[in-house]
C-alpha cells in the first residue's frame, strides 16, 4: 500500500476521532450543566452542590499554577480546598455566595485578560495570526472583536451579581447555567456569520485549528 493511500485512509479516521472527542466534550458539558441545575435547585447550600460548582474552577486554577511553577501548583492544590472548606464551615448559611463569587471572578478575569491584551497585541489577533496571515484590515477587526469579548465578559459578570441581588439564587442559577452558555454560543455563531460577510478575505478555519491556536496562545501567555 502506498504512502498516499495510507494518508487518505487515515484522514477520515482522524476527522471521526476529532468529531467524537468534540461530541463527548459537548455531552459532558451538558451533563455537568444539568447536574449543577439539579443540585442547585434541590440542595443549594449542601457541600455537594458547592463542590460541583467550584471543582472546575479550582482545577483550572491549580493547573494554571502548575504550569507556572510545579511547587506553586502543588501548594495551591492543597491550600485552596482547605481554605474553601474552612470558609464554608463558618458561612454555611450563606453558601450561595460561593457560586456568585466564583462566576463573577471567572468572568471578570476573562474580561481583564482580553482587555489587557489590547495594550500590545490583542489576544484574538494572536490566535488568528496562528491560523492564517492577517491584513491590516483583518488586524483591526480582531482588535475590535477582542474589545467586544472583553465587554461581553464584563456585562455577564455584572448581570450575574444584579440578578442574584434582585431575583435570588434560583433565577441566578438559571441565568448562569442556561442563559449564559446560550449567549456565549450565540456570540460565537453570530460573529462567525458576520465575520465572513464583512471580511470575506478571512480564510476558513476548522474548529480543530481554532482550538489548537487558542491553546498555543494561552501557553505562550503562561510562559510570559
Amino acid at each position: 500500500m502506498s504512502l498516499s493511500s495510507d494518508i487518505s485512509n487515515s484522514a477520515p479516521k482522524a476527522r471521526a476521532k476529532r468529531a467524537s472527542t468534540l461530541g463527548f466534550g459537548a455531552a459532558l458539558a451538558i451533563a455537568y450543566g444539568i447536574w449543577c441545575i439539579g443540585v442547585l435547585w434541590l440542595q443549594p447550600r449542601s457541600p455537594l452542590a458547592i463542590l460541583s460548582f467550584l471543582a472546575p474552577c479550582v482545577f483550572f486554577a491549580c493547573t494554571w499554577a502548575w504550569r507556572q511553577h510545579r511547587l506553586l501548583g502543588a501548594a495551591l492544590a492543597v491550600l485552596l480546598p482547605i481554605s474553601l472548606y474552612f470558609i464554608y464551615r463558618h458561612n454555611a448559611e450563606r453558601a450561595e455566595l460561593f457560586y456568585v463569587a466564583e462566576y463573577f471572578t471567572v468572568y471578570l478575569t476573562l474580561c481583564l485578560w482580553f482587555a489587557a491584551s489590547l495594550r500590545s497585541q490583542a489576544i484574538i489577533t494572536s490566535v488568528a495570526r496562528r491560523v492564517h496571515p492577517l491584513t491590516p484590515t483583518m488586524e483591526i477587526y480582531t482588535r475590535k472583536l477582542t474589545r467586544a469579548w472583553a465587554l461581553y465578559f464584563l456585562v455577564m459578570a455584572l448581570l450575574s451579581v444584579a440578578i442574584y441581588a434582585l431575583a435570588g439564587l434560583k433565577a441566578w442559577g438559571f441565568f448562569t447555567l442556561a442563559v449564559s452558555p446560550a449567549s456565549l454560543l450565540g456570540f460565537f455563531v453570530i460573529e462567525h456569520m458576520l465575520r465572513y460577510r464583512w471580511h470575506p478575505e478571512f480564510e476558513r478555519a476548522t474548529i480543530a485549528q481554532a482550538i489548537r491556536s487558542w491553546r498555543e496562545t494561552a501557553g505562550n501567555d503562561h510562559e510570559h
